[in-house]
């Protein structure tokens, strides 16, 4: 029967009807689910999709800028380069040209030459004074002094009391063997003077004309050690000595005073600058002499260095 009809009996036929919700609406209900899940998945994949787009977006953006950036950057070093390479051209050109630079390129570099290792020995006249060690610098800097010395612009001092056998007592009561002092610059020089020593007799030259200087054993040993490490192994030395004469360039550059408490000054006073430089050749040079030297009352014996490279 394709039609509803209402529960009754019609004649010898009775009717009832059966609940079409039953098996098939489950169904549907159960595909209404389904779809609400693909749905609600859907979106959230959408938005996931959405998030990633928006970060890719701003990190292409970010590239962007950073490889603007480093565009830029490399365009600056371009142009320096450029630069760079228009000078050396220039200066090429000059110097094949013959032409005269206005500031002249000089493919060689003279290095200043510092003053090593002065250290000053005072030796005490047996009266309990404090003395006065006043160094002036005329074309150089003090690079290091130990004790620390005052310093006045170009002049440093120091005031130390003198034992007779070369101890040194500052006014707070620290003894020293010497003040040490070394400077940035020499000044020129030429080896008009001096002696061309093979390295390996270096230590004897050292020796012997130390001592005919007026050097101790002691004052001597200790010059030794310093500077024989750095001659001994080369071809050959030339030496020359300067500041034993006291109105020579090293004394007025470097000037020395060493005074008591009255003002008076030392009585002795030695000082002993070498300048030396390695040679690969034995050269001839003319050879110094030294006067003795004699040591009375308050005595002030200075040893040195500078090597020419």
């Amino acid at each position: 029967m394709n039609e509803y009809m209402p529960e009754g009996n019609y004649g010898n036929a009775t009717v009832q009807n059966t609940d079409i919700g039953g098996g098939d609406g489950s169904r549907i209900r159960y595909t209404n689910v389904i779809l609400t899940i693909m749905l609600a998945v859907a979106l959230v994949v959408g938005i996931v999709l959405i998030v990633m787009l928006v970060r890719i977006s701003k990190t292409s953006e970010k590239n962007s800028r950073m490889i603007l950036d480093m565009s830029k950057d490399l365009s600056s070093v371009e142009n320096e380069v450029s630069d760079i390479s228009r000078t050396v051209n220039d200066i090429l050109e000059q110097g094949c040209s013959g032409a005269e630079p206005d500031d002249p390129f000089d493919p060689y570099v003279y290095p200043e030459y510092g003053v090593e290792k002065p250290v000053i020995y005072l030796y005490g006249d047996g009266t309990d004074t404090c003395r006065h060690v006043e160094l002036k610098l005329k074309n150089a800097d003090m690079e290091v002094t130990w004790p620390k010395a005052e310093n006045n612009g170009n002049i440093y001092s120091w005031d130390v009391y003198a034992d007779e056998d070369g101890t040194l007592t500052d006014k707070d009561g620290t003894e020293y063997s010497y003040l040490f002092w070394e400077a940035d610059a020499y000044g020129d020089h030429s080896f008009d003077e001096g002696f061309c020593v093979a390295g390996s007799d270096t230590a004897e030259f050292l020796k012997a004309v130390l001592y005919e200087m007026g050097l101790t054993d002691k004052e001597a040993n200790e010059f030794i050690v310093y500077w024989l490490p750095r001659m001994q192994d080369n071809a050959y030395n030339l030496i020359s000595f300067k500041g034993l004469d006291p109105d020579d360039e090293y004394n007025s550059d470097f000037a020395l005073k060493v005074t008591d408490e009255a003002g008076n000054e030392a009585e002795s006073v030695l000082r002993v600058m070498m300048v030396w430089k390695a040679s690969d050749e034995e050269i001839e040079m003319t050879p110094q002499s030294f006067d003795g030297f004699e040591r009375k009352g308050l005595t002030v014996v200075e040893w040195g260095g500078t090597e020419i490279k």
